[in-house]
């Protein structure tokens, strides 16, 4: 009869241990911000993907974010809608808003000093084309 317990005790399957020590629901979540990389994720869209309901996509988000496994991004695009990306990632231009913006806000600062190049430029030439005005700023 003990055999017949061994063999039994076997066959049961042993839970697999995540290393990260995460539920089902947060590992889905996480491969689907993932999957999209440098683009990332809005909420909207995880619950459209995952299939799971508003209070646990919500209470897995922070968890990762508590783990540090996820960020939060600013899409200059949207700004009112919250964007998720893997930590490992770096926004791509279109999210970011590249050098025009500076942590989602646009970098005002830059703008005015190449206003002021520009000007500069189409007044020494007094006669300016945009190929001059731009040739002109690639010196400098």
């Amino acid at each position: 009869m003990s055999r017949s317990l061994e063999t039994s005790s076997l066959k049961r399957k042993r839970p697999e241990v995540d290393p990260l020590g995460l539920v089902d629901a947060e590992r889905a979540i996480l491969n689907a911000i993932k999957s999209k990389k440098y683009l990332g994720i809005w909420v909207r869209d995880i619950k459209h993907e995952t299939k799971l309901t508003d209070h646990v996509v919500n209470k897995s988000l922070k968890s990762l974010l508590t783990m540090k496994l996820i960020k939060e991004v600013v899409n200059i695009q949207y700004k009112g809608k919250k964007h998720y990306m893997a930590v490992e990632f770096e926004p791509s231009k279109e999210i970011s808003g590249g050098v025009w913006y500076v942590d989602g806000n646009l970098d005002k600062e830059l703008i005015d000093v190449l206003k002021q190049l520009c000007l500069r430029c189409i007044r020494v030439q007094k006669v300016a084309t945009i190929e001059r005005v731009h040739e002109d700023l690639k010196k400098q």
